[in-house]
């Protein structure tokens, strides 16, 4: 009796330390740096939060992607060239350049502030 005792108390440690490691690693923050190379990423929060949505060619609609469509936070992690963002689909409306690294932070002060309807590259 005494020694099934203590495989439950062992057993309910691990498997407390085990559900404490999942609900650590479960609410790790996604970065700018999680925006793969020659990519166009989009947050739908300022700063980088979350995790990103990512274009890598051009889009006339890009508001068929939440991220892109409620985009607070934008970054161009290109290879190669720009790309230009336009606030309204099929390349129309006020635009913005995003050189190969250019970040904004926040698009509530940009052409952005309502989300990136199209983009295209170079």
């Amino acid at each position: 009796m005494r020694f099934s005792t203590r495989i439950a108390a062992v057993a309910s440690t691990v498997a407390l330390a085990g559900g404490g490691m999942l609900a650590t690693a479960g609410t790790a923050q996604a970065a700018k740096s999680d925006c793969p190379k020659t990519y166009l990423c989009s947050w739908a929060t300022t700063n980088f939060s979350g995790l990103p949505g990512k274009v890598a060619y051009d889009n006339s609609n890009l508001r068929q992607y939440y991220k892109f469509a409620n985009s607070r936070s934008m970054y161009n992690n290109g290879a190669s060239c720009s790309v230009r963002v336009w606030a309204g689909t099929n390349y129309t409306g006020s635009s913005v350049v995003f050189k190969i690294g250019y970040q904004l932070h926040d698009t509530s002060n940009s052409v952005l502030r309502n989300g990136a309807g199209s983009n295209r590259w170079c």
